[in-house]
């Protein structure tokens, strides 16, 4: 689940930097493009580019939020499911896990020489 959320944080930056780069332009991307289109009709070139930009941001953001939000959801569930399964096995077993861990303890701390 980290990679995943990893993966998502990346892909909402890289949308947040391109929409905002093209909806704060100054200048067009490709002025030659867009003269040879020729166009009269409607809003300038810079304008179009930049609502294009706030269009490819939400498209590019909302559904990432979403899919974040869903991944966080699972991570969570998938967290208490491992949670219930542990705690089921310590009482199937007595702790036995805990018990030799704290034995495991107890040699080393017999190993460890004193120094006072």
């Amino acid at each position: 689940y980290p990679v995943r959320m990893i993966l998502l944080m990346g892909t909402m930056g890289f949308h947040a930097f391109f929409g905002l780069s093209l909806m704060t332009g100054t200048s067009l991307l490709l002025p030659e493009w867009f003269g040879a289109m020729g166009r009269t009709w409607g809003d300038s070139p810079l304008v179009d580019q930049q609502v294009g930009g706030a269009i490819a941001w939400g498209i590019g953001e909302l559904p990432t939020l979403i899919l974040s939000a869903l991944v966080v959801r699972s991570w969570i569930r998938s967290d208490e499911r491992d949670s219930k399964r542990s705690d089921r096995q310590a009482v199937r077993d007595h702790d036995a896990e805990l018990e030799g861990y704290n034995a495991m303890l107890e040699k080393l701390e017999k190993r460890r020489p004193t120094t006072r």
